[in-house]
């Protein structure tokens, strides 16, 4: 038997709050979102302006983690 066998993860990967977010839409708007996460024409600032506009919270930062693949949901 090997060293490595039966390695599991600590814990299991749980949504950033960009994903969380797109979670609890509608899905047709939860596509138009993650869709609009991997556009390079939205800047982190204006998609966040946008969805502030429409009363939905998120911020700039947090997208941009996203996108970087810096969030927790991709680094667990």
């Amino acid at each position: 038997m090997g060293i490595l066998n039966n390695m599991t993860p600590q814990r299991e990967p749980e949504p950033c709050r960009a994903i969380t977010l797109a979670l609890q839409l509608e899905t047709a708007d939860s596509q138009i979102l993650l869709d609009a996460y991997n556009d390079p024409r939205w800047t982190a600032h204006a998609l966040s302006k946008a969805l502030k506009s429409r009363g939905l919270t998120l911020a700039a930062d947090t997208i941009r983690a996203h996108r970087r693949k810096e969030c927790k949901c991709l680094n667990n």
